[in-house]
């Protein structure tokens, strides 16, 4: 990539929208990890629901956040019964994640091999996974942002899905004012908004054009 320099207006308007996000998930999993420390020792699904629902549901329901879903993930050890366990609601109506229904019955932990699960596990830190298909939630081109929960407890982790449709709402326009091929790009150099009209989330795009950095491995492409 050719680091560019006087970062336009609009590429300053992109970096403000997505840097919300990972601002959001890191202060969200620091306040989850204090309040589930706060109840360690007398937690039970029931009560994780009702520690991490109220969070999510206000999340989901802020005006102009473009976030399509959020939860918690916690490996086996969280629970007294055992297993993994997966707090996650998504939608208007804040429906509840059914991980069992949307993977097969014998991988009903396979979500804990997620990139979006390992990512912050076997780092620390926050992780950006995607564009992909989110067939575990969404069904729909997506970003989840994952952060390490800060507790005495099981390894786990809280995070938001944004799905491309609602970034290419908000995004399109200034990607287009910067040139008819421009486009946010992950760390692969994948796609996740385009102004082009030959190339959709997740494809690569030729990055030996002026690029401006924004961040946890997006960048802007001119």
């Amino acid at each position: 990539m050719s680091q560019a320099t006087d970062r336009p207006t609009a590429v300053t308007d992109i970096a403000a929208v997505m840097d919300t996000f990972p601002s959001r998930v890191q202060e969200w999993s620091t306040a989850l990890g204090r309040t589930l420390d706060a109840h360690a020792g007398a937690l039970s699904a029931a009560a994780v629901d009702r520690i991490v629902k109220p969070d999510v549901e206000a999340m989901l329901a802020e005006v102009g956040a473009h976030i399509a879903g959020g939860g918690f993930v916690a490996a086996s050890g969280l629970l007294p019964s055992g297993g993994s366990f997966m707090a996650w609601w998504q939608g208007e109506s804040v429906d509840r994640v059914d991980a069992l229904a949307n993977l097969s019955m014998t991988a009903a932990n396979r979500y804990l091999d997620a990139d979006w699960y390992r990512g912050p596990i076997s780092t620390g830190r926050l992780t950006i996974t995607g564009p992909y298909i989110d067939l575990l939630c969404t069904d729909e081109f997506a970003l989840t942002y994952t952060c390490p929960v800060p507790w005495s407890g099981a390894p786990a982790v809280a995070g938001i899905d944004v799905t491309v449709a609602d970034l290419e709402k908000v995004l399109t326009r200034p990607l287009a004012s910067l040139g008819p091929h421009a486009a946010l790009v992950n760390a692969e150099g994948r796609a996740i908004v385009t102004a082009s009209p030959t190339e959709l989330p997740g494809d690569f795009v030729d990055t030996d054009r002026p690029t401006w950095p924004l961040g946890y491995g997006l960048s802007v492409v001119v």
